[in-house]
């Protein structure tokens, strides 16, 4: 039943190609079915994750004041995600400025004090003991400069806090807390990830995960016909004592777009090699159930029915139909509308 339905859509596609013919038709474009030795493979299914993901937690207690992005909006590194109100921490800034300009004034008095002692203590018009007493003043005074500084810049560190800053560039994944909200040091804020930065997981088998040691090859599908080679391919180096099986860790270029974490797709590991018969991607003709490719015999193209494997950049490999030398058309509408003509 299948093979009927088959030819009838064979025959359905020279049928169409018929309703309009031209007077003449160009010379067809070919190509020549050939054999390469390429990778064998075996594929898997694979996680995406991201390789910098975080989430970013209160270091303050306060209130939202202000949500400045939301789920799906693109942050760049640095930018100020989230604002909580600062009230109490501004207050405390400007409470240590203050105590900071006093204790600089007093310093300045006591360093007057301490110089004007020295001199007259060098002409040993004062006692050791008052000079004594003069340098111990000035050393509190430049003791508790230091400590108000400290003090400070622990408050301007506590007041950076109420903005909350975007560790690296990337997109927002969860926002975690809303408007007006109260939290504490240590709430979750809000979630995110580079998506610049990926890579796949998966899990082999043991044999698989030796002849994968030893080829270090493999790619992922980033779409139905797009694959992408991943940068650095990490197995790990002990099994799963569960499963019996080996973690991969695949980290993919930063050009390898459209994936996100959660997503999966399917990698295809590298475990020897063997030839293959390929043909030109551009010549193959899908009409419903028909996979097939026009192929030029006496110079006249005639289809011909194929079953495919796998597809290798602008080829794709055939498993039965045609045999190495076989002429094919590369332009399927120029050849059907080139078989109508000869009928």
């Amino acid at each position: 039943m299948k093979d009927r339905g088959l030819a009838r859509g064979a025959a359905t596609l020279v049928m169409i190609a018929a309703i309009a013919i031209p007077a003449a038709a160009a010379e067809l474009a070919t190509t020549t079915v050939t054999t390469r030795v390429l990778p064998l493979e075996r594929w898997f299914d694979g996680t995406v994750e991201a390789v910098h993901h975080s989430t970013v937690s209160a270091e303050t207690s306060g209130r939202v004041q202000e949500i400045l992005f939301e789920v799906g909006d693109e942050v760049p590194a640095g930018a100020v995600v989230l604002k909580l109100v600062s009230t109490e921490q501004r207050q405390a800034f400007l409470d240590a400025e203050a105590s900071l300009a006093e204790a600089r004034s007093n310093l300045e008095v006591e360093a007057s004090n301490f110089q004007r002692v020295r001199e007259i203590y060098a002409r040993q018009l004062v006692s050791k003991a008052d000079f004594d007493r003069a340098s111990a003043s000035h050393e509190t005074a430049r003791a508790r400069v230091a400590r108000a500084e400290a003090a400070l810049e622990t408050a301007s560190e506590r007041l950076s806090y109420t903005e909350v800053k975007a560790p690296y560039g990337g997109v927002v994944s969860a926002r975690l807390v809303e408007l007006g909200e109260a939290v504490q040091p240590g709430t979750p804020l809000m979630s995110g990830f580079d998506p610049r930065s990926m890579r796949v997981e998966t899990d082999l088998p043991q044999s698989v995960a030796a002849r994968v040691r030893e080829h270090r090859r493999a790619r992922v599908a980033l779409a139905e016909a797009d694959f992408v080679e991943p940068e650095r391919i990490t197995l790990f180096p002990v099994a799963d004592p569960a499963t019996s099986t080996v973690h991969v860790r695949l980290d993919l270029p930063q050009h390898a777009t459209g994936l996100y974490p959660g997503q999966f797709t399917r990698v295809g590991f590298t475990i020897g090699e063997r030839p293959r018969l390929l043909v030109d991607a551009r010549s193959v003709v899908y009409r419903s159930e028909v996979t097939a490719v026009y192929v030029l015999t006496d110079s006249e193209p005639q289809l011909r029915q194929v079953r495919l494997g796998n597809r290798f950049g602008g080829e794709i490999e055939v498993l039965a139909g045609l045999e190495q030398g076989d002429t094919v058309a590369l332009d399927p509408v120029a050849a059907t509308i080139e078989a109508a003509r000869g009928n």
